[in-house]
């Protein structure tokens, strides 16, 4: 299956509303996300690059995947 993007700049919750129930008329798989969410997500990509690049320069000390994971 392939994913496509599909931007739209909805007025209301009933226009939103009306584009989820075209798609679920339709038969498409779909997944709203809110303008919030995707920021947030992006704050969190940039912040996980800044680490990268501090551990790069070396001003960041490295950590196991099994130690990250097991703070989680």
């Amino acid at each position: 299956m392939k994913t496509v993007r599909i931007k739209a700049y909805p007025k209301n919750k009933k226009q939103i509303q009306s584009i989820a129930d075209f798609l679920k008329k339709e038969g498409i798989e779909f997944e709203l996300v809110e303008k919030e969410e995707f920021l947030e997500f992006i704050s969190e990509v940039e912040s996980s690059l800044g680490q990268v690049k501090q551990i790069q320069e070396g001003k960041q000390k490295k950590e196991l995947a099994k130690d990250f994971l097991n703070e989680l």
